[in-house]
C-alpha cells in the first residue's frame, strides 16, 4: 500500500510540475520575464530557488519562474542551457535580452526583472 501511495504522489508531483512548465511556456512572448533554469539536485540551484521563493513571498506577481531540468528536459534544448543555474531574461516578445550563468543575489534578480521590463518602454 505504501508503494502505491508513493507512486501516486510522485506521479502527481511530476504532472503538477509539467503543468507549471507548460503554464510558463504559454507566457513566453506575452510578458517580460526572468527564467531561473536549474535542477533540484544542484546545490547552487537550490540556493537560487530559496532566493526566488523569498522574493515571491514579498511580491507574488514577480515575473520570475523556476524551471527544473530534471523534470522538464526539453527546456535545456529550448533555452540552449549548457550550465546550471542559468538565468534567462526575456522581453515581452519572448526575445532573450540577457543571460547569466551561476547564482545571483536577490538584488540581481530584481535588476534582471527591471531589465526585462525596460525593453517594454
Amino acid at each position: 500500500m505504501r508503494k502505491i501511495v508513493l507512486a501516486c504522489t510522485l506521479a502527481i508531483a511530476a504532472f503538477a510540475s509539467e503543468l507549471a512548465y507548460e503554464a510558463v511556456m504559454a507566457k513566453v512572448g506575452k510578458e517580460a520575464m526572468v527564467l531561473e533554469i536549474g535542477a533540484s539536485t544542484c546545490k547552487a540551484c537550490k540556493e537560487m530557488k530559496k532566493t526566488i521563493d523569498a522574493l515571491k513571498k514579498e511580491n507574488a506577481d514577480l515575473p520570475v519562474y523556476i524551471i527544473d531540468l530534471r523534470e522538464n528536459r526539453e527546456a535545456a534544448k529550448t533555452f540552449k542551457i549548457q550550465m546550471i543555474p542559468t538565468q534567462v531574461v526575456l522581453d515581452k516578445n519572448g526575445k532573450e535580452i540577457h543571460r547569466h550563468i551561476g547564482g545571483v543575489s536577490s538584488a540581481d534578480v530584481l535588476k534582471m526583472v527591471e531589465l526585462s521590463k525596460a525593453e517594454e518602454r
